[in-house]
């Protein structure tokens, strides 16, 4: 899958992500580790986001949000 954004839409993207990562960490560290599956999602869903503002920041430059 190939996803095309205007340098607006992704800069858009970018302060988004930025902005929910913290909010993805804090509930992945305060999940119980009886919920395993849940912590599992929540850890896949925290690298989606980091690689996918590493591919933001390269295709943008590394403008501040």
């Amino acid at each position: 899958m190939q996803l095309t954004l205007s340098d607006t839409e992704a800069r858009m993207l970018r302060a988004i992500l930025h902005d929910y990562l913290p909010d993805l960490r804090r509930e992945a560290a305060g999940t119980e580790l009886a919920a395993r599956e849940l912590r599992h999602e929540l850890a896949l869903r925290e690298d989606l986001c980091e690689r996918l503002l590493a591919e933001l920041d390269r295709g943008v430059g590394a403008v501040p949000v």
